[in-house]
């Protein structure tokens, strides 16, 4: 048996409702619960049974409903949860729905995502002394907490719709431009995500609406060590990558989909504009203008006069 704070809206719609249509037929209110428990695995009291159909108590008072139809806005949201966002509960009653990531742009693009959705939401920037500094924006919303926790399908539903938004939300996400520059040049986009499922259905909606072919790749398996900051740790999951390898089709990408971020998006066109060049003069002066870091290229500082 669930409890009624376990339920959506939808269904706590159609247990009042429910609650109503029998108190009609002069059935008693313990009656009425047991039947609810019945029907739809709830646990409800005599009480709460009797004030719903008195018209005492309206549950939707404390919850704030916003549109779950498909929208872009929606997409979008579905595409970063599926990636860098998370969800939690809060001992206090508030579902978060939040974003943390380096590059600015991203972040206030999420942000406007749920304003879009009617949610209220802080921004700010967190130092912190065990890993990058970083921008954050979260709202609390138990009906959109509990839509994307719920069934993947219906997630997938709305990423079908609007598949754009859908990637640049989960490319934004995990999503990175991957730049070959030595012995030959070469410009890729990768997608990096221990989820088979999400990236099979990456795969389909990048061939299907933007006619993107990809390859997806196993990196690494569950186990492997990796360091992180010094410290060694294990993979939990099996790690894929899913690459645009075409040329044409990473042009594509670029000029359909693309990323929020400045720093991917300048990154990537840069290379993509360089490869039309003969390979030996796009390798100089792509190192004229980036250098080799940590995490791949990152541009040079403009030298001061």
């Amino acid at each position: 048996m669930r409890s009624l704070k376990e339920l959506n809206i939808e269904e706590l719609h159609r247990v009042i409702q429910r609650a109503k249509e029998l108190r009609d037929q002069n059935i008693s209110y313990s009656r009425i619960a047991s039947i609810l428990g019945e029907e739809f695995k709830v646990r409800v009291s005599k009480p709460t049974v009797m004030r719903w159909c008195k018209g005492l108590h309206n549950p939707f008072n404390k919850t704030k409903e916003i549109p779950l139809e498909p929208s872009p806005s929606l997409s979008y949201v579905i595409g970063v949860f599926l990636g860098d966002g998370s969800t939690t509960k809060l001992k206090n009653g508030r579902y978060i729905i939040k974003l943390k990531a380096i590059d600015r742009e991203f972040v206030e693009r999420f942000r406007n995502a749920l304003g879009n959705l009617c949610i209220k939401t802080t921004f700010g920037f967190e130092h912190d002394s065990t890993r990058v500094d970083r921008w954050y924006a979260e709202g609390s919303n138990k009906t959109l907490f509990q839509f994307l926790n719920g069934p993947r399908e219906q997630l997938f539903k709305v990423a079908r719709e609007y598949p754009r938004e859908f990637l640049q939300g989960l490319f934004d996400s995990e999503g990175f431009p991957v730049i070959s520059a030595k012995n030959r040049f070469q410009v890729r986009v990768a997608l990096a995500n221990s989820d088979l499922e999400l990236l099979n259905t990456t795969k389909r909606l990048l061939l299907e609406k933007f006619g993107i072919s990809t390859r997806l790749i196993q990196t690494h398996k569950k186990g492997t060590p990796i360091v992180i900051r010094g410290v060694e740790y294990k993979y939990n999951v099996n790690m894929y990558l899913l690459w645009i390898y075409r040329l044409g089709h990473v042009w594509r990408f670029a000029k359909e989909i693309g990323f929020t971020s400045s720093r991917k998006q300048e990154k990537l066109e840069d290379a993509l504009h360089l490869s039309e060049m003969p390979t030996e003069e796009a390798i100089r002066i792509w190192h004229q203008n980036y250098m080799k870091g940590s995490r791949g290229y990152i541009k040079r500082p403009l030298k001061q006069h």
